[in-house]
């Protein structure tokens, strides 16, 4: 049973394109790269921060790094500045210990020095205007600190 004959007029027939598909597809395919886009986005962001993290956690080990250095050579700085090494050192350098008689005050102390001869005998009162009379009355000589002191060329700062 044939129901198509072999030669139908159909041929010429043409379908009529609806205008909303083209939009459509249009829309589709314009959601489609906003997904995409969106998902790039989210995977630079991951990779940012994981890359922030890694960094964090890099400068966190420095910063410790730096400060266990840092209180090793606070450390190092108290020793080395210590009466007894500084003495030592003193000591190796060819230095002697101070005498009293070769300590004294200089009466032309420079202006804005804090030194004696800034403020005038008048207007010291106390110990101090005692101990600079006493001073003088000895010659300028005072007695050698409890710390050592040394002659000689001076040991050179930190």
């Amino acid at each position: 049973m044939r129901r198509v004959p072999q030669q139908h007029a159909n041929s010429y027939v043409r379908r009529e394109r609806d205008p909303r598909t083209l939009t459509r597809q249009a829309l589709l395919l314009a959601s489609c790269v906003v997904l995409a886009a969106g998902f790039v986005f989210a995977a630079r962001q991951k990779i940012a921060a994981v890359q922030y993290g890694y960094r964090s956690e890099e400068l966190r080990r420095e910063r410790e790094r730096l400060l266990e250095e840092q209180h090793r050579l606070l450390v190092a700085v108290e020793e080395s500045s210590s009466p007894v090494h500084l003495e030592r050192a003193a000591r190796t350098l060819g230095l002697q210990t101070a005498r009293a008689a070769q300590i004294g005050v200089s009466e032309t102390a420079a202006p804005g020095r804090g030194g004696v001869e800034d403020t005038p005998a008048a207007t010291r009162t106390g110990a101090e205007g005692a101990d600079s009379k006493s001073r003088r009355k000895a010659g300028g000589v005072t007695a050698a600190p409890a710390s050592a002191a040394f002659t000689g060329a001076a040991l050179p700062r930190r």
